[in-house]
């Protein structure tokens, strides 16, 4: 079954990288699913690695990007 508002992602995790997971799981109350999907907001609303499909089709730091290729 598929959803028109949402999909699926599977991951992996190194060991301890998924403890530390499991803990702030367990600290905040929230569902393992609603942390990893805050966690994806999160990156993607940041952008760390600067990926140009990230941001908006008028933004500056699009601009900006496409003047430094």
């Amino acid at each position: 079954m598929t959803s028109n508002t949402s999909r699926a992602f599977a991951g992996r995790l190194p060991v301890d990288e998924a403890k530390l997971f499991e803990a702030a799981v367990e600290e905040s109350n929230r569902t393992k699913s609603d942390l990893v999907r805050r966690a994806i907001q999160y990156y993607v609303s940041k952008n760390p690695d600067r990926l140009e499909v990230l941001y908006p089709d008028d933004s500056l730091e699009r601009f900006t990007l496409e003047l430094m290729d």
